[in-house]
């Protein structure tokens, strides 16, 4: 298959819209834990904002908080291990491309022998054994209550130093969650994607180069962040303010999302051709202008010089910010009256 991840011919055909989905968090003044999360969708194609939803922190990644329609093909991360959403989301019609997590998610395969007529848990310690260094794609079946979705398990090796680096964190992490180190080890030297979108459109080395560009949800997640700063929030959980705060903040990035769009209509910027520029210069272009724009709009006016002092003030605290001790002010006030001070 040629162009574009090699599914270019199947994009334009308008069958597959390919949804790049991952999670962001937002602490309030003062907080080092989660506070909100941000549930970030985008269109990989063309590189723009499909759905941002804001939750609490009691509400983890799953794919209930996207709107999605059959023929979408999400591109997901291993917090998504979830079969309870995902295989309603694939029994209405959609795909899903996903790095997959052994020790989260169960695949299965038809039973042989003594097991032949049910399905039988994979042991992907001993499967990928077999396999050797070969890149492989493998028939597995991801099931949830009576319903059973047939799939594909792509194994791609790591190159040997990718491979001795996540080797080092994964035993780190079985030694904390005390899991058999040797498998983990072992596991630790492959990417393994599930998808379950069949071979002949999605063939082993396609999947791996579709996963690796799920990187572009990453960079948007940086633009709201470095440009927009929607993550400095300036307001206590729970409150009006911290939910205007947050979906203004979003609102705003829509809004410079197609404003960007319509200024820079002709610039190579998507994903399904060769690109000669990334969004980071594009937004950051369009809101130096807006931004001016609007401060143009509040001209500097004596009469609200008081409400606009007012609205820069620190907020109430428990620390109240220094100043100089009653009896030095009463010294500098008899200096003034002395004409001894220069304030």
């Amino acid at each position: 298959m040629a162009g574009v991840f090699g599914l270019s011919e199947v994009v334009d055909s308008g069958k597959l819209r390919f949804i790049v989905i991952d999670g962001s968090t937002v602490q309030e003044p003062g907080a080092t834990a989660t506070t909100y999360r941000l549930h970030i969708a985008i269109d990989l194609i063309n590189l723009s904002l499909h759905q941002v939803e804001v939750t609490t922190d009691k509400e983890g990644e799953n794919l209930d908080h996207y709107t999605l329609a059959a023929g979408d093909v999400v591109l997901i991360d291993r917090g998504y291990n979830q079969p309870k959403t995902l295989v309603p989301f694939i029994d209405r019609g959609g795909d899903v491309v996903l790095r997959y997590n052994a020790h989260s998610m169960n695949l299965y395969e038809d039973g042989k022998g003594e097991d032949a007529g049910r399905l039988v848990n994979i042991d992907w310690y001993t499967r990928l054994r077999k396999l050797g260094k070969r890149p492989s794609g493998v028939p597995v079946w991801l099931c949830h209550g009576n319903k059973r979705i047939e799939g594909y398990l792509h194994a791609i090796p790591l190159p040997e130093e990718k491979a001795a680096e996540a080797r080092r964190k994964a035993r780190q992490r079985a030694k904390d969650k005390g899991r058999n180190p040797m498998e983990a080890l072992f596991l630790s030297g492959w990417v393994l994607i599930f998808t379950s979108l069949p071979p002949e459109v999605l063939c082993t080395t396609t999947a791996s180069v579709l996963y690796r560009v799920r990187w572009q949800v990453e960079l948007v997640i940086k633009h709201l962040k470095s440009l927009l700063n929607v993550d400095e929030l300036r307001a206590h959980k729970g409150s009006k303010l911290a939910e205007l705060y947050l979906h203004g903040k979003l609102l705003y990035a829509a809004m410079l999302e197609k404003m960007t769009q319509s200024r820079f209509a002709n610039a190579k910027r998507k994903l399904d051709n060769p690109r000669q520029l990334t969004d980071w210069r594009l937004w950051k272009t369009v809101a130096d202008d807006l931004n001016a724009g609007i401060k143009a709009c509040f001209p500097v006016d004596a009469r609200f010089g008081d409400d606009n002092i007012k609205s820069l003030s620190e907020r109430p605290r428990k620390r109240t910010l220094q100043c100089v001790l009653s009896p030095i002010r009463a010294l500098l006030n008899q200096c003034r009256e002395m004409a001894l001070s220069r304030v």
